[in-house]
């Protein structure tokens, strides 16, 4: 069910990983990119709309970098295996 489909109550998975989207009007599963703004998990039609949205591509390396100087730069969304590829490599 892609975003904007639902009006009804939010499934108890909503925004865990595996579970259902967490964007508000979305309840698609499996929730399998994880945003790094938000702290929840988003299925991959949310992930690449918010991500490639104007304002958020803008901004979302400029705040980064703010909030966390000298560390390598990452996507808004990542998914449980380029996360732990990341952590393994220690020029990322």
């Amino acid at each position: 069910m892609a975003y904007g489909d639902y009006s009804g109550p939010d499934k108890p998975n909503k925004g865990k990983e595996g579970g259902a989207c967490n964007r508000q009007r979305c309840q698609a599963e499996p929730a399998v990119f994880w945003n790094h703004g938000s702290h929840s998990w988003y299925c991959a039609d949310c992930a690449r709309q918010i991500g490639t949205d104007p304002v958020n591509a803008r901004c979302w390396p400029q705040d980064f970098a703010v909030m966390f100087p000298g560390k390598a730069l990452h996507p808004m969304f990542e998914t449980r295996g380029q996360m732990s590829a990341r952590q393994q490599d220690p020029t990322a």
